[in-house]
């Protein structure tokens, strides 16, 4: 049964980890690009913000998910450090990349300021599972990095959410990106405290 969850949480870590290429090889505008306007496209700086945010998250979901199988990180420990080493450096990159452009959301403020919320936690949590490492708290990294990745999540879960608001519920695309922009991250993070409340201390 525990073999059966991971495939089902490797298969779409791999497959939304891989999705930024898209955006680095197709020609013109694909994706969210289709929704920005010709100014935001042309400032060098909000690509730069963009392709890390993308880039770098999309690394950090594919690394991550490995961690959390046992036996893996038991047997290979020596990875299991350098993995998570470049998992903290993406996450940084990443997060802080998307409090950069999170106000130049398309949706307006709501979103702006769901995504940066998210980009925020994201800092956070993974900073506060490095400390604690780094301090031998065992423990305390597991839960912090189990928050980490449900934050890292919201990458997949957000394209689970956002076909379902715009096609079943048939929002507008300027009234489901606000609504996804929280609903991708937040129901993450209470799994993660329902999970963390029930491992043993």
């Amino acid at each position: 049964m525990k073999s059966r969850l991971w495939i089902l949480l490797a298969l779409p870590c791999l497959a939304v980890g891989m999705y930024p290429l898209i955006y680095l090889f197709a020609a013109g505008k694909v994706g969210l690009l289709q929704t920005k306007n010709a100014t935001l496209l042309n400032d060098g700086w909000w690509r730069l913000g963009f392709y890390s945010h993308i880039v770098c998250g999309g690394m950090a979901l594919l690394v991550g998910w490995p961690q959390f199988v046992k036996s893996w990180r038991t047997k290979f420990m020596r990875w299991h450090r350098l993995a998570g080493k470049l998992y903290v450096l993406m996450v940084s990159v990443s997060g802080t990349a998307a409090v950069c452009i999170a106000p130049c959301s398309s949706t307006g403020w709501v979103a702006g300021l769901g995504f940066g919320s998210l980009g925020v936690v994201w800092l956070i949590f993974t900073w506060r599972a490095y400390h604690s490492i780094r301090q031998r708290d065992l423990y305390r990294h597991e839960c912090q990095m189990i928050y980490s990745y449900s934050a890292c999540l919201s990458a997949v879960t957000l394209r689970f959410w956002l076909p379902f608001l715009l096609v079943v519920c048939r929002l507008d695309f300027r009234i489901a990106y606000p609504i996804v922009a929280w609903l991708s991250w937040v129901p993450n993070l209470i799994v993660a405290r329902f999970i963390v409340s029930r491992r043993p201390v």
